[in-house]
């Protein structure tokens, strides 16, 4: 009881920590949206979130199955879930550099109308794309941990719990300067690059993605500190 209890605590920590990158985006994705709109969005897609890893709970095996090789490549055997990490990565990588240019150089660009409807189903159908990596990818580092279904998805329903205490605070947190919206976009970008790497079996730690989050957080902390 107390080994489980244990493995509930560290996996939930853990679950947690690993879902800072798609609070991020969510955080970024939702930032276009109607501020009136933005809490029960925001909501949705955490809610989405949890189910999408329920989802991929439920078909543990053919998640496991996605591993096997499907062809050889340049000395690599790619598999189903290579492939959806590339693609994955790739996204954001788009999707970054494009939230980049527009910070960057077209931050004092007019507002155009846009279809609220159509700019609300954009929104989902991204993160509800992005959702299915990031759970697989929690889904096999889960079950790295533990074969117990019942701790898995209570400990998914905790981290998303946390998630939505934080969410609005990240919102308003990258919100409040331009310089950590930067950094969020950057981490972005350096998530998708992770994703690639990783559907080509290149091994890197994600000690290092983290840290370099942390060490420019940091770094703009002691700037605000300097400043005042």
């Amino acid at each position: 009881m107390l080994a489980e209890a244990w493995t509930l605590l560290i996996l939930t920590l853990l679950e947690t920590i690993l879902n800072v990158d798609n609070l991020i985006f969510i955080s970024l994705a939702i930032d276009k949206v109607p501020t009136t709109l933005k809490e029960r969005v925001r909501l949705i897609c955490l809610g989405l979130a949890l189910l999408m890893r329920f989802v991929t709970l439920f078909f543990t095996s053919h998640i496991l199955s996605m591993q096997k090789p499907i062809f050889h490549a340049i000395s690599l055997d790619i598999s189903v879930k290579d492939l959806l990490m590339i693609a994955g990565g790739l996204f954001l990588i788009v999707k970054s550099s494009i939230e980049l240019w527009n910070n960057i150089f077209l931050c004092k660009q007019t507002e155009k109308k846009v279809d609220i409807k159509s700019q609300l189903f954009s929104v989902v159908l991204q993160i509800i794309l992005i959702d299915l990596i990031f759970s697989v990818d929690s889904l096999l580092t889960a079950i790295a941990l533990t074969h117990n279904m019942i701790i898995i998805a209570v400990a998914y329903t905790f981290s998303i719990l946390a998630m939505i205490f934080l969410s609005s605070h990240t919102a308003q947190l990258i919100k409040s300067s331009p310089s950590l919206k930067t950094i969020a976009i950057l981490f972005i970008l350096f998530v998708g690059t992770y994703l690639i790497l990783e559907g080509l079996h290149i091994e890197l730690p994600k000690e290092y993605l983290y840290s370099s989050l942390i060490f420019a957080l940091l770094v703009e902390a002691i700037s605000k500190i300097k400043k005042t």
